[in-house]
């Protein structure tokens, strides 16, 4: 027989995540619409040309 699981305990931050998340809905946020904002992450490699006005 498999071991009973106990039920997470629900902290004060979950509850006030779950409103914001109820609200974002309740506005349309997550159907789709609307897309968040992406930071470039500063880790890639970012090529530059070496000389730009060689052909000048």
């Amino acid at each position: 027989m498999a071991a009973k699981r106990k039920k997470k305990k629900v902290t004060p931050a979950q509850i006030e995540r779950e409103a914001k998340r109820a609200a974002q809905v309740a506005a349309g946020a997550l159907d789709g619409r609307f897309r968040e904002k992406v930071v470039k992450s500063g880790k890639s490699y970012k090529r530059k040309p070496k000389h730009p006005d060689a052909d000048v």
